[in-house]
């Protein structure tokens, strides 16, 4: 009899055990389809990669060109995938009130992209100047907004387009600066890279 009890307990704690073993792989599972999002609850913010292609570099090498005047020494010989090709006075700049006014042409792989810019004593100056040098028959304003130098506003932009062609013109201080090129998408990219 006292072996049929043993047996008996045995048999018992074995069940216990099974089924604590039971209880506890069902709380496992279930744990582990909450945290797993099995359930059906938000997933996990996932992360972009944006992948960019390599700034455009131009194809020429840029010209020498006159920099004895701190404006002039500013300007960039290259932009994305431009190289200077040409520079002469502008007369329509200084015309306009500027104390010195330059025209630049950029030339790509894709064709010309002309700079017209000038400098003026005050920045007020400089954006009454500026509809005056960027008004076009049959101009659409495509963007504008402000020009924003160290995170404070330093002049205005626009881009547009002109029949087809683009112009960007803006404001960053005391110059203004006229940009004509291929369509307003082309110009807008060069507005974005010109340093000032």
């Amino acid at each position: 009899m006292a072996a049929i009890g043993k047996l008996e307990l045995n048999r018992r704690t074995v069940t216990i055990g099974v089924l604590v073993i039971v209880v506890v792989a069902a709380v496992t599972v279930f744990v582990a389809m909450l945290t797993s999002d099995r359930g059906g609850a938000a997933s996990a913010p996932t992360t972009t990669v944006t992948t960019t292609g390599p700034v455009p570099t131009p194809q020429t090498e840029p010209i020498a060109r006159d920099t004895a005047t701190a404006l002039l020494a500013a300007l960039p010989d290259t932009v994305l995938g431009y190289a200077v090709s040409a520079q002469v006075a502008d007369e329509a700049m200084v015309a306009a009130g500027a104390i010195e006014g330059w025209q630049l042409t950029y030339t790509g792989a894709d064709g010309d992209v002309t700079v017209r810019l000038g400098q003026w004593e005050t920045a007020d100056e400089a954006a009454a100047a500026l509809p005056g040098l960027a008004a076009a028959d049959g101009a659409e304003v495509v963007e504008e907004g402000e020009v924003e130098a160290a995170g404070a506003p330093a002049g205005t932009f626009q881009i547009l387009s002109v029949d087809g062609a683009g112009r960007a013109a803006w404001t960053n201080g005391t110059v203004a600066i006229v940009v004509d090129g291929p369509d307003a998408d082309e110009v807008r990219a060069v507005y974005l890279a010109y340093p000032l």
